[in-house]
């Protein structure tokens, strides 16, 4: 769950991040090294990875076109032209030292429905 909010310091909105298959990914090539490479002439970074959940994550050094010079977002107050991916990100604690959100881990599904079926 995320609390606080946004200081303007445009970290999550100066690279567009993709999170894809990683099966999928890795079966079009010989290893993880050769797929770096690949990316890296394309300007992509493989960022990193999440095994469990099957799930590579790139970045891209291109920001908003919304992002001002002043790190502020130009649609920012116009809640209808702010498209929904703005309004949710970021969802995790990944856009460094300057952002001035906090998080708190979520409590699991399977942990809640062992709290109400130990209340029964």
């Amino acid at each position: 769950m995320r609390t606080g909010e946004c200081n303007k310091c445009g970290e999550c909105c100066k690279t567009l991040n993709i999170t894809v298959v990683r099966d999928v990914t890795l079966s079009q090539h010989k290893s993880i090294k050769e797929l770096e490479l690949y990316l890296s002439y394309r300007g992509i970074c493989l960022v990193g990875e999440n095994t469990a959940r099957n799930q590579l994550f790139y970045s891209i050094n291109i920001p908003c076109q919304q992002l001002g010079p002043e790190n502020e977002c130009k649609v920012h107050q116009n809640s209808e032209a702010k498209p929904l991916l703005c309004h949710r990100y970021p969802i995790e604690p990944d856009n460094g030292k300057e952002c001035s959100y906090q998080f708190q881990p979520s409590t699991p599904l399977n942990s809640v429905e062992f709290d109400i079926a130990r209340t029964k």
